[in-house]
């Protein structure tokens, strides 16, 4: 797991890389939104039974990741400082989930490979 980090930029940036750290965003459930009303079904070939994705048409960007009957993590979309705006992240107990040596978030080009990053932090019990 990762905090996300980008270099500096500039003619300083050369000699001495500044990185800033981006936080990680409030779990969706503490946001005061309204209850999920948005279901998106994952692949059961990958993840297997009792696996989704939930979220809500006023927040697009983040989805909860649901197995096995609870909340695993979830995956956010366009934060700033974390690449590109539509790529996801994946974050698992409160944590980016991204290379340990880099210390940069793992980005994904959907949201359900982001939620197999979270499913693969759950079973190995990161």
């Amino acid at each position: 797991m990762a905090q996300q980090t980008a270099p500096g930029t500039g003619p300083a940036a050369l000699t001495a890389p500044k990185r800033v750290e981006v936080t990680v965003p409030a779990d969706p459930r503490l946001r005061r939104l309204p209850d999920t009303d948005v279901s998106i079904a994952v692949d059961p070939r990958v993840f297997g039974d009792w696996w989704s994705l939930a979220g809500w048409t006023v927040t697009p960007n983040a989805l909860l990741v649901l197995g096995e009957g609870h909340q695993v993590g979830w995956v956010e979309r366009g934060l700033t400082g974390l690449g590109a705006p539509d790529k996801w992240v994946a974050v698992y107990e409160n944590h980016f989930i991204g290379d340990i040596n880099t210390q940069e978030a793992i980005l994904h080009d959907t949201a359900e490979q982001a939620a197999f990053t979270v499913y693969t932090a759950y079973l190995q019990n990161l």
